[in-house]
């Protein structure tokens, strides 16, 4: 198969080892991997990445143009060299990891028409709100969305609820199926201690409790700190990961709440995230859905769940999905169970090692990068078996294939 993927995430070589583990599997898939050269996302200005196991006409920067600030809904390619690409490499998929109404989605398909017309297009999208956007810019996308999703085969749904609406949206009639975005290096997440960094980090002789993530309100982080207010008796500190909005608060009002209890350390690379979770014993997401927000994934929550860590997790948007039997669940926004789910497990030891395992079992056998690229394989190659979406009799045992978690398997 020779496939061709276009993807702003795909800049850093940590988020390339999805198609790093599906060239392990096939070693005749023949990948082109566009990505743009330089983007801003919202803590760092990102260059380009190569993996060290892809060959260097593998990955292909191109130098993004950016029509506003919001860089991954609206940037595009240059379109003599995108044009140019397609017609030599000829690809029998396009996989697009972008939204369907993204521009940088819309001006690949008008492209592929002309100059890779017998390639099959495939979609992704995160999408699991139904937002009603006022005129002009809700009649904007709303007609780019259509556009391309009448010239998909297939379109990979990040999470259930996108394959939901996607469905119910009533634009696409073609083969829906629900992934996660990237899969997890299980060398990297191997269950054990950081002792040296969790003695630098001040953490020695207590139960810690961790979140990694951005620290912003929609996270939960509120309703942590007044669950843990209610379990000082416990010997537990807490380890915050990240930055966003309420840094200043954590420093200024929750720190002194809990003097010598919480340790905040800024955004770590991607690659360093496990290490910093090796430092906890229960993990925790606590996020909660807004009107224009819910939990599409929880990336940290599954790599919490491949090192091995007990993890408790909200019922906002896909952290069901992902957790699965895993982990313990409590309704998003309730201080009530969320302070007892921690306190069961910080009065056990053997419940902590208990959930661990389980948490690991699920991750290993639907969230490491071999498992997920197994399954994007499959996809693409049924996507190329089928021809493009309004031509094509709709199969639909496919409609939900290979569900994210095992609550849809």
């Amino acid at each position: 198969m020779k496939l061709l993927v276009i993807g702003h995430a795909f800049l850093l070589a940590y988020i390339q080892k999805k198609y790093v583990a599906m060239k392990d599997l096939d070693p005749d898939l023949q990948l082109r991997l566009v990505v743009p050269s330089y983007m801003r996302d919202r803590f760092h200005h990102k260059a380009y990445e190569v993996h060290p196991v892809l060959a260097a006409n593998e990955l292909v920067p191109f130098k993004a143009r950016l029509a506003s600030f919001q860089a991954h809904m609206t940037y595009l390619h240059n379109p003599a060299r995108m044009a140019a690409l397609l017609r030599r490499f000829q690809p029998d998929v396009i996989h697009l990891e972008e939204e369907p109404q993204a521009l940088i989605t819309v001006e690949t398909i008008a492209l592929q028409r002309i100059f890779a017309r017998k390639a099959t297009v495939t979609l992704f999208t995160w999408d699991n709100l139904l937002r009603r956007r006022a005129f002009p810019t809700g009649s904007g996308k709303r007609l780019l969305r259509r556009y391309a999703l009448a010239r998909a085969a297939t379109v990979i749904c990040g999470n259930q609820r996108a394959a939901e609406l996607l469905r119910s949206e009533g634009y696409f009639k073609g083969t829906i199926e629900t992934l996660p975005h990237s899969g997890l290096d299980v060398n990297e997440h191997q269950p054990g201690t950081e002792p040296e960094l969790r003695a630098n980090l001040g953490l020695e002789g207590s139960i810690v409790i961790g979140h990694v993530g951005r620290l912003v309100e929609e996270k939960g982080l509120l309703l942590l700190f007044e669950a843990l207010g209610r379990l000082k008796s416990h010997s537990w500190k807490l380890l915050l990961v990240g930055s966003g909005t309420l840094e200043s608060a954590i420093r200024e009002r929750w720190m002194a709440e809990f003097p010598g209890r919480i340790v905040l350390v800024p955004a770590v690379p991607y690659d360093q995230v496990s290490q910093y979770l090796r430092c906890v014993d229960i993990f925790v997401l606590a996020s909660y859905s807004t009107p224009y927000w819910a939990e599409q994934f929880g990336q940290t929550l599954a790599q919490a769940m491949l090192l091995g860590i007990a993890s408790i997790g909200s019922t906002s948007g896909a952290i069901p999905e992902v957790l699965g039997p895993g982990g313990l669940l409590f309704e998003e926004g309730r201080v009530d169970g969320l302070t007892q789910a921690l306190g069961s497990l910080l009065a056990s030891p053997a419940s902590r090692q208990e959930l661990g395992a389980r948490g690991r079992e699920v991750a290993l056998r639907y969230y490491t990068s071999e498992s997920v690229g197994a399954r994007y394989l499959a996809a693409f190659e049924r996507a190329h078996r089928i021809p493009p979406a309004g031509k094509q009799l709709v199969d639909e045992n496919h409609s939900s294939a290979e569900g994210v978690s095992p609550r849809h398997n």
